[in-house]
């Protein structure tokens, strides 16, 4: 299951008639749709999605100088210090910000 599909699953738990196995069924029209995919889009980025960008930067700024010691963003990124990891954190979450913002503008 993805992080997306999990964070879904617990923010809107599957009800179920009664006990029994048939799901209950909510009906929306599409102003109910819009309003939830611009929430979604509107969102602020979730830890993963920052930690995702911030190990790839990370590779890509330091891969040139250590990508026969380091086989892969994970290890290159458990390795490192963690003052290092918080700096592109920040800087992830930054850049997933502007991009969320000029979406919406």
């Amino acid at each position: 299951m993805s992080i997306a599909e999990d964070e879904a699953e617990k923010t809107y738990p599957t009800r179920y008639w009664d006990g029994t196995r048939i799901k209950e069924e909510i009906f929306c029209d599409t102003d109910d749709l819009q309003e939830a995919y611009l929430r979604g889009r509107n969102a602020p980025p979730a830890d993963a999605e920052v930690e995702a960008v911030a190990k790839k930067l990370m590779w890509w700024a330091s891969a040139p100088f250590w990508e026969d010691v380091m086989p892969s963003e994970d290890c290159f990124w458990n390795q490192a210090e963690p003052e290092m990891r918080a700096d592109y954190l920040r800087g992830a979450r930054e850049m997933l910000e502007i991009a969320r913002k000029a979406v919406n503008e």
